[in-house]
């Protein structure tokens, strides 16, 4: 199984004072799984990383995903947005909650683990394109 992990849980793990870190910890060690990631979740770790002041944000978010041990794919984002656009009716989620969505289907994931209540909350509607969702 290939499991899309959102960047909710990559913070999580890696933040010991986040309040999901125990959980993120756990869930991580256990899960028995092909790990992926985007460079969507390279952008939005690094993003985070800088918002909170911290140094070299990019070497950071690098870190972090090889700290999971997941692996870092590539995907034609042209694609990946066109897939967003025909799913966004149907999912009605957030604009970066969607496009995760869409780079976990198209690196052929089929799961996606998040702490994201939003996408958590649409659950069935994922499993409806193929795409279970984890929740730690």
């Amino acid at each position: 199984m290939r499991v899309y992990l959102d960047t909710s849980v990559i913070i999580s793990y890696i933040d010991e004072a986040d309040a999901n870190h125990e959980r993120a910890l756990r869930f991580l060690e256990g899960l028995q799984a092909e790990l992926a990631v985007s460079r969507l979740t390279l952008v939005e770790l690094a993003s985070v990383y800088a918002r909170a002041g911290l140094e070299e944000p990019e070497a950071l978010a690098l870190y972090s995903i090889r700290r999971t041990g997941a692996t870092l794919w590539r995907v034609d984002f042209n694609e990946v947005l066109a897939q967003a656009y025909r799913l966004a009716g149907a999912l009605r989620l957030r604009s970066l909650d969607l496009l995760h969505v869409t780079a976990a289907k198209a690196i052929g994931a089929n799961a996606i683990a998040t702490l994201d209540k939003d996408i958590i909350a649409k659950a069935e509607r994922l499993e409806d394109i193929g795409l279970k969702v984890l929740a730690p």
